[in-house]
């Protein structure tokens, strides 16, 4: 099959890394796959099988050529439907229209929802709430996932003080970067002793600098550098909303055998099962009760066991099969 995929953007990010990983695992499958974007070729990411074509959509030769169109962003979804002859998908790692940054394009939005694009998602969660809004059915393909590097490290006592890790940009309130810094702010008032080691896509910005409560910012680490910032963490503090799609930074910290203190949504839930721990979405002061815990060696013992088995659950090269089955599902309902 020749497969297109549209990207509006290839800055680092997890919605992308997915999509580029489905990408190399369906061209190892013996397909012609294109990643096609307007944006330069993403420098923090080794495609050595899929192709990628730098172009306006509308001008894409690849996209003339593809047998299958999936929009990645729900601004994809009109250009992936102009002129297709084939079938066009539209993968949906998260429903924009419920996230406050969007509420002014919410028509818009749902207008492309509501398009005859097929919807493709990664959690039985976010297929459900499709479904709920009027925009499903939905095919789980579930969530690409490499687990090479992603393992826990060699048994190490715990950092003194220990480090507690939040990964996500502070600006995108989908990603709860503020409920977890005012819970760790509200635990260092009551006495507690950590670090709090940051990672995003994007530089601290004052907002987020005015909360005092960050030690170590990280700005930008490349993916395959973030197993080392997860084994040198003693705790993940994973805050996403239940807007979230999938909290993929959050099954990243599982298999690295990391105890993982997250939000009590049905996404988190879905996934991490019992293997991690929660608290009541939103509630700093339940974040502030709860970190003293996992701070333990009993914590660490768990983790290092049933986080990884977690993990295991996920693989690239399932999704790919699911995929595949759904391409060729939609192509033979053409004919």
């Amino acid at each position: 099959m020749r497969i297109a995929y549209l990207l509006e953007s290839t800055e680092l990010s997890g919605g992308v890394k997915v999509a580029l990983l489905q990408a190399e695992a369906l061209a190892r499958r013996g397909h012609r796959v294109a990643i096609v974007s307007p944006d330069a070729r993403p420098d923090w990411f080794p495609l050595s099988r899929a192709h990628f074509e730098r172009s306006a959509f509308r001008d894409s030769a690849e996209l003339t050529r593809s047998e299958i169109r999936i929009a990645t962003f729900w601004t994809t979804v009109a250009p992936a439907l102009e002129g297709a002859v084939g079938p066009v998908f539209h993968l949906c790692q998260g429903y924009e229209g419920d996230f406050s940054f969007y509420a002014g394009l919410r028509g818009a939005i749902e207008t492309a929802y509501r398009a005859p694009a097929a919807k493709l998602v990664v959690s039985t969660t976010l297929a459900r709430l499709l479904d709920q809004k009027g925009f499903g059915p939905a095919i789980n393909v579930g969530q690409a996932f490499e687990a090479d590097g992603f393992s826990p490290g060699p048994e190490r006592a715990a950092a003194d003080p220990p480090v507690v890790l939040v990964v996500g940009p502070y600006e995108a309130d989908v990603k709860g970067v503020a409920v977890a810094l005012a819970g760790l702010a509200l635990w260092r008032r009551r006495g507690g002793r950590f670090r709090v080691r940051r990672v995003s896509p994007l530089p601290a910005r004052d907002e987020e600098k005015a909360w005092r409560v960050v030690d170590e910012y990280h700005h930008r680490i490349r993916p395959e550098r973030m197993p080392f910032a997860y084994r040198a963490s003693d705790v993940f503090l994973g805050p996403s909303r239940p807007e979230e799609g999938f909290g993929l930074p959050a099954l990243e910290a599982l298999a690295c055998g990391v105890p993982c203190l997250l939000s009590d949504t049905p996404g988190h839930r879905e996934f991490a099962g019992t293997s991690a721990w929660y608290f009541p979405d939103g509630d700093p002061g339940a974040i502030a009760d709860r970190l003293p815990e996992l701070v333990g060696e009993d914590a660490r013992a768990r983790a290092r066991v049933e986080g990884p088995t977690a993990a295991a659950r996920f693989s690239t090269a399932d999704v790919a099969s699911r995929l595949e089955n759904a391409f060729r599902d939609a192509l033979r309902g053409r004919a």
